[in-house]
C-alpha cells in the first residue's frame, strides 16, 4: 500500500500533519524506534508512506524527532522491514542541508544515516563535521560513529579528517580514528597519510603515522617526522611528544637513519 499525505503550509504541517505523525507512532503499524520510544516525522511538502517496502520519505524542511534526537535534511527517509511484527524504524537517512542533534553531540553533513538500534551513523562530506562537549572532528568524505556493547565508541573520519579537542590540540590525517570511553572521554587517537599533531602552544609535528594516548597526553609520530617549533626544526623516523609539557624527542630507526635539526634562537 502507498499513502501520500501533501502539506500545503507550515501551518498545517506543525498542527495537523505533527498530531497525525504522533498518532502513527503510538500503533502497531507506524512509526516507532526498537525501544518503542515514538519517531514523529514532519515536512513542508510531503509524507509518502510505502507500506509495501516500508519506507516512509518526508520532503522539504523534513525533521525526525525521537526522544533527545533530531535529524533534519531537505530528504528524510526512514526505513523498517515490513515482514516484522513491530515494523520498528531501522534507519533514518537525511540528505541535503543534514543534521543531527542529540543531548551530547551535533553533526552535519551532506548526508546523514543514522542506525537506531546500534546508535550507529554515518555523516558524509563534504564538509562533514560532528562537535561534542570534548572536541570537534571534520573530514571531507566521510565520519562515521560505531558503538559497540560495553558503550565505548570509535570514530572514523576519512579525507582531510581533523580532530581537535577543547585544549586547542590538534590531530589530522587522510584517516583518524579517535576512541572514547562510555563516559564520552577521549581514551586515544590514531592517524595515517599526511598526519599532523599541533600542541595548544602551536609547536607541529608531521609525519606518516600518529599514535596518542589521552591518558598521558603522549603523542608518538613516526616516518618521515619533521618537528616545528616557529623557526626550529628537527627531522627524523620516530618523534616522542609529551602534549602536557610541550616537550619532544626526536629518534632514529636505529638501521642507519640520523636525526637533524636546525635551531633557531631568539
Amino acid at each position: 500500500m502507498f499513502k501520500t499525505l501533501p502539506v500545503t503550509s507550515p501551518k498545517a504541517r506543525s498542527g495537523f500533519l505533527g498530531l497525525c505523525l504522533v498518532v502513527l507512532a503510538t500503533v502497531p503499524a507506524g512509526l516507532a524506534a526498537q525501544d518503542g520510544t515514538p519517531l514523529t516525522i514532519e515536512a513542508d511538502d510531503i509524507l509518502e508512506w510505502n507500506q509495501t517496502d516500508g519506507v516512509y520519505t518526508a520532503k522539504g524542511n523534513a525533521l525526525a524527532i525521537q526522544g533527545e534526537r533530531e535529524i533534519r535534511g531537505d530528504l528524510l527517509v526512514a526505513t523498517y522491514d515490513p515482514d516484522s511484527e513491530g515494523r520498528d524504524i531501522e534507519t533514518v537517512t537525511a540528505t541535503g542541508g543534514a543534521s543531527f542533534k542529540d543531548d551530547t553531540s551535533r553533526a552535519r553533513g551532506a548526508k546523514f544515516i543514522y542506525r537506531i538500534e546500534d546508535q550507529d551513523y554515518r555523516v558524509e562530506g563534504p564538509d562533514a563535521l560532528v562537535s561534542g562537549a570534548r572536541g570537534t572532528i571534520t573530514a571531507d568524505t566521510s565520519i562515521d560513529l560505531d558503538t559497540r556493547a560495553d558503550e565505548t565508541q570509535k570514530m572514523t573520519a576519512i579525507g582531510s579528517a581533523v580532530y581537535t579537542d577543547t585544549a586547542g590540540r590538534l590531530f589530522a590525517g587522510n584517516l583518524v580514528n579517535a576512541y572514547f570511553a562510555a563516559d564520552g572521554s577521549l581514551t586515544a587517537i590514531d592517524a595515517e597519510g599526511a598526519v599532523k599533531v599541533t600542541s595548544a602552544n602551536g609547536r607541529e609535528a608531521t609525519g606518516d603515522a600518529a599514535t596518542y594516548d589521552a591518558g598521558s597526553e603522549f603523542a608518538t609520530v613516526t616516518g618521515n617526522v619533521e618537528i616545528i617549533d616557529d623557526e626550529s626544526r628537527m627531522l627524523g623516523d620516530r618523534a616522542e611528544i609529551d602534549l602536557k609539557t610541550g616537550n619532544s624527542r626526536m629518534l632514529s630507526t636505529g638501521s642507519g637513519g640520523r636525526v637533524s635539526g636546525v635551531l633557531q634562537s631568539n
